[in-house]
This record gives C-alpha cells, sequence and structure tokens, in this order.
C-alpha cells in the first residue's frame, strides 16, 4: 500500500509540474518566461516630484515610491493597496509614452529588498521603438 501511495504522489507532482515546464524542458517562471519575471532592483532613492510620477504613469503619485531603469528597461515601485487600480493596466503604456517609445511588455514583480520593503509591487516595463 505504501508502494502505491508513493507512485500515486510521484505521478501527481509530476503532472503538476509539467505545467510550469516548456517543451524543451525548460523552466517556465509564473509570471512568464523572459526576464521580466525575475525580481527588481532593490527600490532606488528618487526625489523626483510625485507629481511627475502620475503625469508618467497615471498613478497617483502618492503611491509611487520611484521609477528607475533606462526607456528600454523601466521599474515603477509602487504601493498596490494606495495605488489607483483602474490606472495601474495603463501605467506601462503611459510611461513608454513619455520616452517616447511604444510598450514593449511588462509584468509584475516585486524588489529584490522585498523584505526590508513589504508591500511594496513593481511594473518591470519594456519600452520599444
Amino acid at each position: 500500500m505504501k508502494l502505491l501511495t508513493l507512485a500515486s504522489t510521484v505521478t501527481l507532482a509530476a503532472l503538476a509540474l509539467s505545467g510550469c515546464m516548456q517543451a524543451n524542458g525548460a523552466a517556465v517562471a509564473p509570471t512568464g518566461p523572459d526576464d521580466l519575471g525575475k525580481l527588481a532592483p532593490p527600490v532606488p532613492k528618487d526625489d523626483r516630484s510625485h507629481g511627475d510620477f502620475q503625469k508618467m504613469t497615471g498613478i497617483n503619485g502618492d503611491a509611487i515610491a520611484a521609477i528607475s531603469g533606462t526607456p528600454a528597461m523601466s521599474y515603477i515601485y509602487y504601493d498596490p493597496v494606495a495605488a489607483n487600480h483602474a490606472a495601474l493596466p495603463n501605467a506601462p503604456a503611459k510611461l513608454c509614452q513619455s520616452y517616447g517609445k511604444k510598450l514593449k511588455t511588462f509584468r509584475t514583480t516585486q524588489p529584490a529588498d522585498r523584505a526590508l520593503q513589504p508591500g511594496m509591487d513593481v511594473l518591470a516595463v519594456q519600452c520599444s521603438g
């Protein structure tokens, strides 16, 4: 009976994990197979105006801690509780537009120093063109 239970457990685990693998056997992160799924850099100090943050992203400025990176790869560090949820889906495209670029892709992740900055989410944004 123990052998049957063990075999069943191994089979179920293999089936569950198969959804996390690509056809070539490479693991896929829950947020996507690209680098955007990785943790963002630690939250930087950003002394710009919260009004500037709101203008660049459409998210209420008091919810944004910082915006870092380059026009090709940017990070919007924000408080998901305080942020205007209606503005979040449009923020990546709006940020790219503020750089004179178009949105390529984006993901929601967390900062690498998330233990020191609990409750902070990050929009990792790639712009092109």
